[in-house]
């Protein structure tokens, strides 16, 4: 296993000339950032370290006046240090295994920085696949900045675009690797995919149909908007604190249509314990004791106060599941999450979203 590796950064942006733009008035093509994380040369960085400003170049005003109208201001955005140099030189001669990340609705693909570094500085590539117009902020590499619509698709519309998107990534892969500056450096043969909220749900279906997907993470995800089909490889289904029926209802009971959010509660249960019955063996169901749905992501930082465990821990059970069911390093996850060594914060839970006990262990 590598210690921390350097990461490097390249934005891409990927255009689908098949499919036109609902949000665009001129019914352009389909078109998307992406930012590729990697293993980056040790030389090629010298430790710089900057702050979470800068992920939004070359639009950083525009970023920083946009999260100051939702009340997050400069000041906080400083706090987040991150260590990282766009187009740092990749290691050379080496493949490594690639992570297609989704983000949830509303949430830029670049602001999950911390589970994003601590992946690539254990040997994986992160490819994050923004969401124009779903995200409140999406900057392209020209600084043109677009800002989250203010209608939306309804949510199944928006999970078909979401795999539409996530397809051309993976369709694109081979094709960057031919390029000179990545020349190999993605391990085609090792995909996996994590997705967060909305984006869980997108890669959950993606794994369910899509054979070259090893296995897939789920952050919180939009559970009660997956399909029927299973996927046949190993899931990670990480969840909030609020991961049973009534946990959840009284996480989201600030929403307005109380009616609705039993029907989106039910839903999320019911499907849970269809996943629970019918997916393979080897997957693994957990909350984290002090997890709320934003933190999974670099947002929650931003807004509130969170012990650095929940991240830490959401990071370990990643990084685990991946060198079991990625890199082929049979039993390291099955050791982490045993009762005797996994983190005191996470919980094994069924598909009601309750503790297991020796009673109902799966």
């Amino acid at each position: 296993m590598f210690a921390n590796l350097k990461v490097g950064r390249v934005i891409k942006v990927v255009e689908d000339t098949s499919r036109k733009d609902i949000y665009k008035e001129d019914r352009g093509s389909r078109s998307f950032p992406i930012s590729i994380f990697y293993p980056a040369l040790d030389n090629a960085i010298n430790d710089i370290e900057t702050n979470l400003i800068s992920l939004f170049s070359p639009a950083i005003h525009e970023a920083i006046d946009t999260f100051s109208n939702v009340g997050i201001h400069i000041e906080k955005l400083k706090e987040v240090n991150i260590s990282l140099k766009d187009h740092a030189n990749p290691i050379p001669n080496t493949s490594f295994p690639v992570v297609l990340f989704s983000p949830g609705f509303g949430i830029d693909r670049d602001l999950y920085i911390e589970i994003t570094t601590a992946l690539v500085q254990k040997g994986y590539i992160v490819v994050a696949i923004s969401v124009p117009y779903d995200s409140f902020l999406t900057v392209f590499p020209n600084g043109e900045v677009v800002i989250q619509a203010e209608r939306h698709p309804n949510d199944k519309t928006q999970i078909k675009t979401r795999m539409q998107d996530v397809q051309l990534v993976l369709d694109s892969l081979e094709k960057w690797n031919q390029e000179k500056f990545f020349n190999g450096l993605f391990d085609t043969d090792n995909i996996a995919v994590l997705g967060h909220s909305l984006g869980g749900a997108t890669v959950f279906n993606i794994a369910a149909i899509d054979e070259r997907i090893r296995c897939a993470i789920l952050y919180d995800a939009s559970l009660h908007l997956i399909d029927q089909t299973m996927p046949k490889i190993p899931i990670l289904n990480i969840r909030q604190e609020a991961s049973s029926y009534e946990e959840y209802l009284v996480a989201i009971l600030d929403e307005d249509d109380e009616e609705q959010n039993k029907n989106i509660a039910t839903r999320y249960i019911k499907k849970q314990m269809e996943m629970y019955e019918h997916l393979p063996k080897s997957s693994s169901f957990i909350k984290v004791i002090g997890a709320k749905h934003l933190s999974f992501s670099t947002i929650s930082r931003l807004i509130s106060e969170e012990s650095p465990e929940v991240m830490k821990s959401i990071q370990e059970l990643t990084i685990a599941f991946l060198q079991e069911f990625l890199s082929g390093n049979s039993g390291v996850y099955k050791e982490m999450i045993n009762d005797q060594n996994r983190p005191t914060n996470c919980i094994k839970i069924d598909g009601n979203g309750l503790p297991i006990t020796l009673a109902n262990r799966k």
